[in-house]
């Protein structure tokens, strides 16, 4: 149980100060934009970019950090009242359904989407579109890496 808390805890720690780097860079960024157009009335070109695209890969890399806390917004009223055996049951269905759709929307389903416009430009950025693109897979990682601790975890305390 120890392993599984500190590998939890070694993957909160680097989405934490991935994330915390993210809005740091945001905050600049956004900040940059503010005082180009007013103040020197010349309006950065790449902040706007470069804003969307740090709240996306925050937006993915926060929500992979929640499903590790288990904090992510989920509705257990009738979960909650059923037998534990069943409830037990109920949750490892629940990560399974997570980790599948995970495999097939995030990781297959981005595969082809990055692969097309590896060779795309971002208008303003000029970084390649699909290296925007890998925060799927690399989020879905994240999550599939925190259901398999959940569901080993639910074994664990099962046996004891």
């Amino acid at each position: 149980m120890d392993t599984i808390k500190f590998l939890r805890s070694a993957m909160n720690k680097v989405l934490f100060w991935i994330n915390t780097i993210l809005i740091v860079v945001l905050v600049l960024d956004v900040s940059w934009q503010v005082l180009s157009r007013y103040v020197a009335s010349s309006p950065s070109t790449f902040t706007d970019e470069l804003a969307r695209y740090l709240m996306v890969w925050m937006g993915f890399l926060g929500g992979a950090y929640m499903f590790g806390s288990n904090s992510h917004l989920s509705v257990t009223s009738l979960r909650d009242k059923l037998p534990e055996k069943l409830k037990n049951i109920v949750i490892l269905c629940t990560y399974l359904l997570i980790i599948a759709f995970t495999v097939l929307v995030m990781i297959y389903g981005s595969q082809r989407l990055i692969l097309r416009t590896l060779a795309q430009p971002s208008p303003s950025l000029g970084i390649p579109m699909g290296a925007f693109y890998s925060i799927l897979p690399i989020s879905a990682f994240c999550i599939i890496y925190y259901m398999i601790l959940h569901i080993i975890e639910l074994f664990i305390s099962k046996k004891n």
